[in-house]
C-alpha cells in the first residue's frame, strides 16, 4: 500500500468503513442473486392419479412473472393443462358440461377458491367469433373426448384476472367420469442448493 493510501484510510472513520463494506458486500450478493435464474423459473404444477386400470398424469407450467403480465383481452389468465394417459386401459373422458376446474389461492386454512372457465365460446362470444377457425379449435376444450392409453391431450383453461389476487397455490380439476371428488394438481417442491 502506498503512503498516501494509508493515510488516507486511516482518515476515514471506522464507521464508514463498515458502511463502505457493507454496501460492496451488498451489491455483490444481489448481483450474484440475479444472476441464478430464480427470475424466469418455470412453476410446475402436477399430478398422477393411479387407477385401478393403469395412471393418467396431470401437469401445467406457468412462469410467474408472464403470468402476472400477459392475459386475454385484459380478462383472463390462460393456464395449460397437459392430460397423459400412459398406461390405463379406460379412456379418460372429458365432458364439457359436466367438467370442472377451479384455482385454489391462499393459506390452507382460508383458500379463495376462483371458479375458472372451459367454454370460453360460450362466456365470451365475440372473442371467440374474432379467432381463426384453427385456433378455436386448438383452445375449446376438448368434449366428450376420450383420452385412450399412451395419448395424450391439452386443456386450456381461462381465469378471470378479476376474480385471481395472486399466483395460483393449487389446481382442481374436476372430471365428473372419473370422480366427483376434484383431482388436485399440485406445485412441485423443487430443491435449493442455497
Amino acid at each position: 500500500m502506498t503512503r498516501y493510501t494509508r493515510k488516507a484510510i486511516r482518515r476515514l472513520p471506522l464507521r464508514v468503513l463498515v458502511v463502505l463494506t457493507i454496501c460492496v458486500a451488498a451489491a455483490f450478493a444481489v448481483r450474484l442473486r440475479a444472476a441464478d435464474g430464480s427470475k424466469g423459473k418455470l412453476v410446475v404444477y402436477d399430478a398422477k392419479v393411479a387407477t385401478d386400470q393403469g395412471d393418467w398424469y396431470f401437469k401445467a407450467e406457468l412462469e410467474p412473472i408472464l403470468f402476472r403480465l400477459v392475459s386475454v383481452q385484459n380478462k383472463y389468465k390462460v393456464i395449460r393443462l397437459n392430460i397423459v394417459n400412459r398406461t390405463s386401459n379406460k379412456p379418460l373422458q372429458l365432458s364439457l358440461q359436466d367438467d370442472r376446474f377451479q384455482i385454489r389461492v391462499g393459506p390452507p386454512g382460508s383458500p379463495k377458491i376462483v371458479n375458472a372457465v372451459l367454454d370460453i365460446a360460450r362466456a365470451d362470444p365475440v372473442w371467440w367469433k374474432s379467432l381463426d377457425p384453427a385456433l378455436q379449435r386448438a383452445l375449446a376444450y376438448p368434449d366428450q373426448a376420450a383420452i385412450r392409453v399412451n395419448e395424450e391431450e391439452n386443456v386450456f383453461v381461462f381465469v378471470p384476472t378479476a376474480d385471481l389476487p395472486a399466483f395460483p397455490d393449487q389446481l382442481l380439476f374436476m372430471i365428473k367420469s372419473y370422480s366427483a371428488t376434484p383431482i388436485i394438481i399440485q406445485r412441485l417442491r423443487v430443491a435449493s442448493a442455497a
